[in-house]
This record gives structure tokens, C-alpha cells and sequence, in this order.
């Protein structure tokens, strides 16, 4: 027997009858179905009996056929979540996508495969939206990653190049990092700042016609420039005079505009879920 345990002793006595039939069949086909039955029905009690039938199945089966158990999880998620026990169906729903990944892996590719990796993504989903509707912010957050994560490894499998989404990992960690988001932004700061203070010395920028311009202060100058145009305010005093500075300024502001829209990103998540 199992060490599994559950405060609601409705709810462990249930596991444990479903617990038992399993090993006295050795097989989880029937409390599978049972587990369906009592799913289609509305009383309280035995939509719980079908959840942790659907638990004990899904123990069971975890390292005798790990897809068979997302599966069994998945559905005790759903049944969970018409309890209303939205913590234990997020992690049902977790276990769920953490096995259909790892039987997509085990597959070696192929149409199963992909549809294993997808059946992941909903699960993590789920399961995000679970621990959210009960406050439980940093699991809810770890599965949102999780799902991201899970989006890019189907979309490698279907053979696309997500490489949005893993420019979203690389700056934010999906929109969840504003330090990392930070160091980004400093980065970009820095360097068009050391670009513009060269373009400064070779005259690839020079001061705007029919202006009074401030003089300009070494590598404080090309940083401030680089504020300015990765912000796209415009308060310069010095235009690019070449091709190549200039295109330096497009991509500068093209950078801009995609970090001001991550951080919009990752502040309105924050006020969302704080």
C-alpha cells in the first residue's frame, strides 16, 4: 500500500477502495472506468469517488505507462475542479502535463508525440489557471513556465522555429523576470550608448541643422542618446549622417519598442496578480 494521504476522509477512503482494487486486478482498465461513470454523474459524493479513483489510477500507472496517467490525472483535475479543490486539481493537473512530456520524449517523435506535448500545454495551463483562482501565485507561476516552456518543445516538434517565444524566455523569462528584463534594458542602454559615442568621433552623427546644440560630454552624451532613442523621445540634439548610423538608430528604436512592451507586459502582470 501506498503512503498517500488526504485530510477529507471521505476523500482517502475512496482512494484507498480504488487504491485496493488496483492491486488486486493489477490493472487499472477497471477503475478507469469506474472512475468514468461515477464522472458522468452530479452527486457530490461520488464525483469525488471518481476523482481519487482517478488518482489512485494515475499512481499506479505512473511508471507502468506514464501516458495512461497523464491522461487519468488530467480527468481527476477536472473532477477536482468541480469539487472545487482547486489546489489538489492544479496538481493533478501539473502531474498530468509532467508525464505527457515525459511520454512525448519517450515516444521518439512522430504524430503521438506531438499530441502528447500538446495534451502537456493544456495540462500546465489548467493547472495555472487553478493555483490562480485560489491565490496560489507561485505555483500558478511555475506552471505558466512550465506551459511556455511546454509550447516551445511542441512547436521544435512540429518543426517551427519559435524564435519569438525564446526571445521572450531569453529578456523575461516570458514576461515573469522584471530583473532580468532590467538587465536587458541596460544592456541595450550600453551598448547603442559606446555605438553612439564612436559614431560621435567619426562624425557619423552630427549636430542638427538651425539648432543651438548642447556640446557634447564624452560617453555621457552617447548615453544619453541611447535613452533617447531606445525611448523614442527625441530629445537629441545630433543626427545620424551615415547609412550605417542610421540604420543603427532603426534597430535601436525597433529594440525600444519591444522592451517597452515586455516591461508593459511584465508590470501589468504583476498588478494583475499582486
Amino acid at each position: 500500500m501506498s503512503q498517500v494521504t488526504f485530510t477529507d476522509p471521505a476523500a482517502q477512503e475512496f482512494y484507498r477502495q480504488g487504491e485496493s482494487e488496483l492491486e488486486a486486478a493489477q490493472s487499472a482498465d477497471a477503475v478507469l472506468r469506474k472512475a468514468e461513470a461515477f464522472g458522468r454523474k452530479d452527486a457530490r459524493a461520488e464525483v469525488m469517488q471518481s476523482a481519487f479513483y482517478f488518482l489512485a489510477a494515475a499512481h499506479f500507472l505512473e511508471n507502468r505507462d506514464p501516458a495512461k496517467a497523464a491522461q487519468a490525472y488530467h480527468q481527476a483535475g477536472g473532477q477536482l475542479h468541480r469539487l472545487e479543490q482547486f489546489s489538489q486539481a492544479g496538481r493533478a493537473y501539473s502531474n498530468a502535463g509532467r508525464l505527457s512530456e515525459r511520454a512525448a520524449q519517450a515516444t521518439g517523435g512522430g504524430p503521438a508525440s506531438h499530441d502528447l506535448q500538446h495534451f502537456a500545454v493544456r495540462s500546465y495551463s489548467r493547472a495555472n489557471h487553478c493555483f490562480a483562482e485560489v491565490g496560489e501565485l507561485e505555483w500558478s507561476e511555475a506552471e505558466y513556465l512550465n506551459e511556455r516552456n511546454a509550447r516551445v518543445a511542441w512547436a521544435k516538434m512540429q518543426g517551427k522555429h519559435p524564435w519569438a517565444q525564446l526571445a521572450w524566455k531569453a529578456t523575461s523569462n516570458y514576461g515573469t523576470s522584471f530583473s532580468r528584463w532590467g538587465l536587458w534594458v541596460a544592456g541595450t542602454l550600453g551598448l547603442f550608448g559606446l555605438l553612439y559615442e564612436v559614431f560621435y568621433q567619426i562624425s557619423w552623427l552630427q549636430p542638427m541643422d538651425n539648432m543651438i546644440t548642447a556640446p557634447w560630454i564624452p560617453f555621457w552624451s552617447g548615453f544619453y542618446y541611447s535613452v533617447n532613442v531606445t525611448a523614442a523621445l527625441g530629445l537629441v540634439d545630433y543626427q545620424p549622417s551615415n547609412v550605417i548610423s542610421q540604420g543603427v538608430v532603426i534597430v535601436n528604436v525597433l529594440i525600444g519598442y519591444i522592451l517597452l512592451g515586455i516591461g508593459i507586459g511584465i508590470i501589468g502582470r504583476m498588478i494583475k496578480y499582486r
